[in-house]
């Protein structure tokens, strides 16, 4: 059976030491679930691994048709309006709003699809 949403809200700092192990858990969390909220308004610092680990999370879960949100801190935030000045990444204020949009979302009503593991090592970045 799998739940609607897995919540993975994430402290102090993310960097070249450990965005891979960010990828990695949300994604396991993922799995399970048919949407993720990536709660990250506790993050202090965030580096530009940071984003690269958002972008494999956006990919893997796009292809597995797995609906995701992104609440950012002040850190996060200033990365995203340098490496993602388009918006691409579905960001949103709170993790109850994170909620919300992902419950109306079509894909949260059907079971997941399955993800090639391991994670984060089986697809390039950009």
């Amino acid at each position: 059976m799998t739940t609607a949403a897995a919540i993975v809200s994430v402290r102090g700092q993310i960097d070249g030491s450990n965005a891979r192990n960010l990828t990695d858990y949300a994604l396991v969390e993922a799995v399970c679930c048919r949407g993720l909220v990536l709660d990250l308004s506790g993050l202090k610092f965030f580096g530009t691994d940071g984003f690269s680990a958002l972008h494999r999370i956006s990919v893997r879960c796009a292809d597995s048709d797995i609906g995701w949100m992104l609440v950012p801190s002040a850190a996060v935030a200033r990365v995203l309006q340098i490496c993602d000045p388009d918006g691409s990444l579905p960001v949103i204020d709170t993790v109850s709003a994170a909620l919300a949009n992902l419950r109306a979302q079509p894909s949260l009503r059907r079971p997941p699809a399955p993800f090639a593991f391991p994670p984060s090592s089986d697809r390039p970045i950009g």
